[in-house]
């Protein structure tokens, strides 16, 4: 059993990593979404992004970011910052990277050519500015996604990505 919660006394900020930044933003909304309508702006100051997908892409993954892209949070009171990692490129950190570069990619490439955090690219990530007024953007070089080694199965999924990191390549979450 959890006690009751006491009144809110003042507004939160939102931290979103991966597609917790784009959902992070369907929570702002004062539109319906899967049947509710959340208008987190009434709580929430500001949003931080951390290699969030906010640009559109073909396929059915991409709906939700479309649906928040479909309009711009245009609130002078509201702050916002997306933050892209760089330093993976997509022909060079494997075949996970490659694939969830062109999964995020608007007009079919092979993701071979992006940058980003190895999941990812960072046009991607900054996309954000495109819909949200005022949002800032911040790019950190040679930081990853994820802490790949640390997770029971990363060097199956990304063996060059847990590579890395074991090797001291810092992800988001670092507290460098």
């Amino acid at each position: 059993r959890f006690p009751e919660a006491p009144e809110p006394q003042g507004k939160v900020a939102l931290i979103g990593h991966s597609a917790g930044g784009w959902i992070c933003r369907a929570y702002l909304s004062k539109r319906d979404y899967g049947g509710r309508s959340y208008g987190g702006t009434d709580l929430v100051h500001s949003l931080i992004t951390l290699g969030s997908p906010h640009g559109n892409a073909p396929g059915p993954a991409f709906k939700g970011v479309e649906w928040v892209n479909s309009e711009v949070l245009d609130d002078d009171k509201f702050r916002a910052l997306a933050v892209a990692g760089t330093g993976y490129m997509g022909d060079s950190s494997g075949s996970l990277t490659q694939g969830a570069y062109s999964f995020c990619c608007p007009n079919g490439s092979d993701g071979s050519s992006y940058d980003g955090d190895g999941v990812t690219p960072d046009f991607s990530a900054l996309a954000m500015q495109n819909y949200v007024k005022n949002a800032d953007t911040m790019v950190l070089e040679d930081v990853g996604h994820f802490r790949w080694s640390e997770v029971f199965g990363g060097d199956i999924v990304a063996p060059e990505l847990t590579k890395e990191h074991a090797e001291g390549r810092p992800w988001y979450g670092d507290e460098a």
